[in-house]
């Protein structure tokens, strides 16, 4: 019990998250407290004189009251102002002629309050406080020389003796114990320091790798909207001439059309795809939730989006399980989740079979789209949902295109995941929860 009670009070007057201020005014108190009970004490039992007893008993109790009000109201710079003013300034002068001047332990206390006051303090009241000290403990013992009837002689060699040596202990003690745990302060905030550095340095790096990713970013999606561009501006040029030759050629033109819709189509998808992240990042991603028939949302939107997404020569088959409930969840969402699933899956399989399935599964509704494609290695299938990961002109929507329907799905309470082998195809899931209470 008292070890706990001991335990207790160290860590709330010398934890390790205390400022290292305060930490030093705590033990200050607590050894002052200490050393004046001890000389009071002593003064008592050797009859050294009412007032030094009463003076050094008074300088504990004041210790203790400093420390409450310190501790309470965060007072730590008044009082330890204070305690100079009043215990260094004040006090020890007196307790020096109370005590036998020179001829006792006193002046050891002197360098004590000069050694405290250089803890205490800083910047110009440093150097005004210690300028005072140093003076008033020089006339301290030039009157006690020039002037020795003010001094209050001890009863005996032996007590000065005693108190000497008691004196020279106590404050020797007492400068250990400072200087001690200074130095245990110094090290332990330069081990904090250290410490404070490789975290920095770990962050600069990071930051670096984000600027090179953005910069890559930058690069990367200005060559993949330059390209439809260039092809816009092509066959726009071309249909032009075409239609100032002398006999209209309708299937040429009508080619370039197609291809500059297409086009179009692709750059609007890139702008909401970069439209869509922005939003996530900033917080702005909002869901309008509404009951919805997840079997039927599917195939709706694959079978009109595979016709218009396709160009590789692709078979598109559905394997859904009939009679599931209705869910709570954004159409326009889910249906931006499935375009970017099926446009990944056409985007990387050739004269492959694309194949969409909803099941049942324990309290939601699974989605998965397996293709037949590239498929992924191991590296990119964990971190491709994160968010963008790769620099490639060819992957880089594959990449944002997956974190945008990991940030839709999760924001809709369910889980996304891939299985996947390069040259193996992939199949991406997704999870929507049933919620009875909106049924």
């Amino acid at each position: 019990m008292m070890a706990k009670k001991m335990t207790a009070m160290l860590n709330k007057y010398f934890g390790e998250n205390l400022d290292t201020n305060i930490q030093a005014f705590n033990l200050l108190v607590f050894t002052g407290v200490i050393t004046g009970i001890v000389i009071s004490v002593m003064s008592a039992v050797m009859n050294m004189g009412a007032v030094n007893t009463y003076l050094n008993l008074c300088i504990a109790l004041l210790g203790c009251a400093l420390l409450y009000v310190a501790e309470k109201k965060n007072f730590y710079a008044h009082c330890s102002r204070f305690i100079i003013i009043a215990v260094f300034i004040v006090a020890f002068p007196v307790l020096f002629f109370a005590m036998g001047g020179y001829k006792s332990g006193m002046p050891c206390f002197f360098i004590l309050a000069l050694v405290n006051t250089a803890i205490l303090s800083e910047g110009r009241e440093l150097i005004i406080e210690i300028t005072i000290e140093f003076i008033l403990y020089a006339a301290c013992f030039l009157t006690a020389f020039l002037a020795p009837r003010y001094i209050l002689v001890l009863p005996s060699d032996s007590v000065v003796f005693i108190d000497t040596i008691v004196g020279f202990i106590l404050s020797g003690a007492m400068l250990l114990i400072i200087t001690t745990f200074r130095a245990h302060l110094f090290r332990r905030r330069q081990i904090q320091i250290e410490e404070l550095n490789r975290e920095l340095i770990a962050r600069n790096e990071v930051l670096a790798q984000y600027d090179r990713m953005k910069s890559d970013f930058l690069a990367t999606v200005a060559h993949e909207i330059n390209t439809p561009l260039a092809i816009i501006s092509g066959s726009s040029s071309d249909s032009l001439d075409l239609l100032n030759a002398p006999q209209l050629n309708m299937a040429e033109i009508k080619k370039n059309q197609r291809a500059v819709i297409t086009r179009v189509k692709l750059i609007d998808s890139i702008l909401l795809d970069l439209m869509d992240t922005v939003a996530i990042e900033s917080g702005r991603l909002s869901l309008y939730k509404q009951p919805i028939n997840l079997a039927e949302l599917v195939n709706n939107t694959c079978s009109t989006q595979f016709k218009q997404l396709d160009n590789n020569n692709n078979r598109l088959r559905f394997e859904m399980q009939g009679d599931l409930p209705v869910i709570w969840a954004d159409p326009a969402r889910i249906e931006q989740v499935m375009t970017n699933l099926l446009s990944n899956a056409i985007q990387y399989t050739r004269d492959g079979v694309i194949t969409v399935r909803l099941e049942k599964g324990e309290g939601s509704q699974i989605v998965r789209v397996q293709d037949t494609g590239d498929g992924m290695d191991a590296e990119t299938a964990r971190n491709v949902l994160k968010q963008y990961v790769s620099t490639k002109a060819d992957h880089w929507r594959h990449g944002i295109g997956l974190y945008i329907c990991r940030r839709i799905v999760t924001a809709h309470g369910g889980e996304i995941w891939i299985d996947s082998e390069k040259g193996q195809g992939a199949t991406i899931s997704f999870s929507l929860k049933e919620e009875p209470g909106h049924a």
